[in-house]
C-alpha cells in the first residue's frame, strides 16, 4: 500500500524538509548551520570554558565529543516524537477531506528527520577530523543505527498520534515525559556515575542502547554484535506494538479531529 503512494511520500518528505526554515533568508542552509552551531557550542563551552570532564576522559574535546555523539540524535528524536504526536491534528484538513494511508504523514516526518540526522553526523565526522579525533570505518555503522532510531521513533509515534486524538491531555503529559526521558538517558553523564543499585533503571530505558552505541562508535570502542541485535529487537518490538494500537484506533481519527 505504501509503495503505491511512494511518490506522495517523496513529495511530502521534500516539502517537510524544506518547510522547516522556508520563511528564513538562508532557507535550507539552516539544516547545515544549526547542527554546526550546536557542535561548536558543545565543543567550545563544555571543553574550553567549563573544562567539563567525565571519568577516563582526559582529552580536551572528549566531553564535547561524548555529548555531541548522543545529543545530536536525541534532539532530532525528540522533535520527531513531538511532531508525530500532533501530525493528524496539524493536518486535520487533509486527513478529513482526502483519502490516502494516513501513515504516509508519519513516514514523511521520519524520512525528513532522517535526512537531518544524516547531515548532523556527517558534520560531526568532519569536526572529529578537525579536532584530531581518531575515526575508523566503524563510523559508517552510525547510519544504519540512525535508520533504526527513526524506525523506533515511528513505533512510538504510531501510538502517540492516535491516542492523542482520543486523549488531548496526552500532549501536555508527554511534554513532561520527554525531558524526564532525556535525563534518564546517559547523554550528558555516564552511567557509571549513578549508584549501582539504581543503574537498572537505565537498563530499562530502550533509548539507552541506541545512545550508548552512538557513543561507542564515535569513541572507537570495541563493538559487540549483541548490541545491534538488541537494538533491532527493541525496534521491531516497538513497531509491532505501535502498529497494533494504530490499526485499532486509526479509523476513528477522521471523526475525532
Amino acid at each position: 500500500m505504501v509503495l503505491k503512494y511512494s511518490g506522495l511520500l517523496r513529495d511530502l518528505t521534500i516539502k517537510d524538509f524544506k518547510s522547516k526554515y522556508a520563511s528564513s533568508h538562508l532557507g535550507i542552509l539552516w539544516n547545515i548551520l544549526m547542527p554546526i552551531c550546536y557542535i561548536l557550542i558543545y565543543t567550545l563551552i563544555f571543553s574550553k570554558l567549563m573544562m567539563a570532564k567525565l571519568p577516563q576522559m582526559t582529552g580536551t574535546f572528549d566531553y564535547s565529543i561524548y555529548l555531541s555523539s548522543g545529543i545530536l540524535a536525541w534532539t532530532i528524536f525528540n522533535n520527531s516524537l513531538i511532531r508525530l504526536q500532533n501530525v493528524f491534528i496539524e493536518n486535520s484538513n487533509i486527513v478529513k477531506k482526502v483519502y490516502f494511508p494516513k501513515v504516509i504523514l508519519l513516514l514523511a516526518i521520519i524520512c525528513s528527520s532522517l535526512i537531518e540526522l544524516f547531515i548532523n553526523y556527517v558534520l560531526l565526522f568532519i569536526v572529529l577530523l578537525l579536532v584530531g579525533q581518531a575515526v575508523s570505518f566503524s563510523y559508517l555503522l552510525i547510519f544504519p543505527l540512525l535508520v533504526l532510531l527513526q524506525i523506533f521513533a515511528l513505533g512510538v509515534g504510531l501510538i502517540l498520534c492516535v491516542t492523542t486524538i482520543h486523549f488531548r491531555d496526552l500532549s501536555q503529559i508527554f511534554s513532561i515525559v520527554l525531558p524526564l526521558w532525556f535525563w534518564f538517558t546517559p547523554i550528558v553523564y555516564v552511567k557509571d556515575i549513578i549508584p549501582k543499585e539504581y543503574q537498572y533503571f537505565i537498563d530499562w530505558n530502550p533509548l539507552y542502547y541506541f545512545i550508548r552505541l552512538f557513543q561507542d562508535i564515535v569513541f572507537n570502542k570495541p563493538l559487540d554484535g549483541i548490541d545491534f541485535v538488541s537494538i533491532i529487537l527493541i525496534t521491531l518490538g516497538m513497531v509491532l506494538v505501535g502498529s497494533l494500537i494504530y490499526k485499532k484506533l486509526v479509523n476513528e481519527v477522521s471523526d475525532l479531529i
